[in-house]
């Protein structure tokens, strides 16, 4: 999913916890989109999510015991 910081907000420098790149750190800091697979609590509250991956409309077949 991509991620952008939302306006007027800023991030301390906890990108280790948050599971990011420092590069990617910076970007999002700069105000640029990230891509992450997911948002962290610690900035959940602070950035936007801006595409979020869409589940397989195709349905699985399930095979059960014969």
């Amino acid at each position: 999913m991509k991620i952008k910081l939302k306006a007027g907000e800023s991030l301390s420098n906890n990108w280790k916890s948050c599971g990011c790149s420092e590069l990617d750190w910076s970007d999002l800091k700069e105000g640029k989109t990230i891509d992450v697979s997911s948002v962290h609590k610690l900035i959940k509250n602070k950035v936007e999510v801006l595409d979020v991956p869409k589940s397989d409309p195709t349905p699985k077949n399930k095979k059960g015991d014969k």
